[in-house]
């Protein structure tokens, strides 16, 4: 009886330390943040939506002719103008909505995913 429970206990030990090893190893993967680009040309964002994970980084570069910005909705953010062939940057933390506040119409999004 004392061994079936010494041998009973040792399975539940070795089982408890698999299962919280294997919960810890599943929460230390993290996301390596990436770089995403969004090329501003033929007066559009181009891509105008863009999925990303949290704290990955947008550059915006301007293709086009003519100087854009790059404006949150709210306007919570917003780049000064980019010329030509000049390009910006932002750490993404949250799904946003932007456009140009030069060219209105030109509308863009960027989505955080987990």
């Amino acid at each position: 009886m004392n061994l079936t429970n010494s041998i009973k206990n040792g399975i539940f030990f070795i089982l408890s330390v698999f299962l919280l090893t294997g919960c810890n190893s599943n929460s230390q993967q993290s996301h390596n943040p990436e770089t995403h680009v969004v090329e501003i040309k033929d007066m559009r964002f181009q891509p105008a939506d863009l999925i990303v994970h949290k704290g990955d980084t947008v550059v915006w570069i301007n293709k086009d002719i003519v100087a854009h910005d790059v404006t949150q909705d709210d306007k919570a953010w917003t780049s000064s103008p980019i010329a030509n062939e000049a390009s910006w940057k932002k750490a993404i933390t949250q799904s946003d909505s932007y456009y140009c506040s030069i060219h209105v119409v030109m509308k863009g999004k960027v989505t955080v995913v987990e």
